[in-house]
């Protein structure tokens, strides 16, 4: 739990560092509003990495996105570690059109980080 607590944090300053208001509540990890509409974020923690664990990690932002008034804008799944397997970043958003990135020793890597952590929206 340290870790997923750890990646959340670090990716909630990330996005404060870009003069961004991301929120956490009891429903999903973390979220912000944009001019694209509201970004949500699922963490996923050490250790869960697999492409089951990111369909999974998937399957629930679908879930969460699904309750909301209005859709979000982009869904983003995060990983404290690279995924285990190079390809399934890239299935997960082909299939479930949620982009995933991840926290390692030197920054952030996956898709679209720039966009994820605020520098390009």
């Amino acid at each position: 739990m340290q870790k997923h607590e750890a990646v959340r944090h670090a990716l909630m300053a990330s996005l404060l560092w870009a003069d961004l208001q991301p929120t956490d509540s009891p429903v999903v990890d973390v979220s912000y509003d944009t001019e694209q509409g509201l970004f949500l974020y699922e963490f996923l923690g050490a250790g869960r990495s697999t492409s089951a664990d990111l369909r999974e990690g998937a399957t629930r932002l679908l879930e969460i996105n699904h309750t909301l008034p209005d859709r979000a804008g982009s869904l983003y799944l995060v990983l404290p570690e690279p995924p285990t397997e190079e390809w399934s970043a890239d299935m997960i958003r082909d299939v479930f059109h949620v982009h995933v990135i991840w926290r390692s020793p030197t920054g952030w890597g996956g898709d679209r980080t720039d966009v994820a952590l605020g520098s390009a929206t």
